[in-house]
C-alpha cells in the first residue's frame, strides 16, 4: 500500500475531509482484497472523533456509518493493549439497535471511559 492509500485510510480513522460517504468509499476502494493491519485506530483518535461528535461536527447517523466502516475493514486495527476498549467503542456506535442510542449522553460516556485509558 503506497504512502497515499494509506492517507485514505488514516483521513477514515481521523474523519477527516468531506462527507463519510467519500471517506468510507475511498478506504474501501484502497483496503480492497487486503487483509494486513495497516492503519491502527488510537484512543486519541477516538477522543478526537467523540469531541467532533459532541460539538455537532457530524451527524448521529454519521457516527454510526464511521464506526461501522472502521470495525469492517481489515486494513484498519486497534491500538495495541487498548484494543478490546477500541473494539467495544465501535462495536457500539456501529449497531445502536444492540445498544444505546448514538446521541450526546452516549458521546460523553464514550469519551469519559476513553479519556480515563489516556
Amino acid at each position: 500500500m503506497n504512502r497515499e492509500e494509506v492517507r485514505e485510510l488514516v483521513n477514515l480513522v481521523r474523519f477527516e475531509g468531506e462527507d463519510i460517504a467519500a471517506l468510507i468509499e475511498r478506504a474501501r476502494t484502497v483496503s480492497a482484497g487486503l487483509i494486513e493491519e495497516v492503519v491502527y485506530l488510537t484512543r486519541a483518535d477516538a477522543a478526537d472523533i467523540l469531541i467532533k461528535f459532541l460539538a455537532g461536527e457530524f451527524s448521529a447517523d454519521d457516527f454510526s456509518e464511521w464506526a461501522e466502516a472502521v470495525h469492517g475493514l481489515d486494513t484498519i486495527g486497534a491500538e495495541e493493549g487498548y484494543d478490546d476498549l477500541l473494539i467495544q467503542f465501535i462495536f457500539e456506535i456501529s449497531t445502536p439497535e444492540l445498544f444505546c442510542e448514538v446521541n450526546e449522553e452516549t458521546g460523553k460516556y464514550w469519551l469519559d471511559e476513553i479519556k480515563r485509558s489516556l
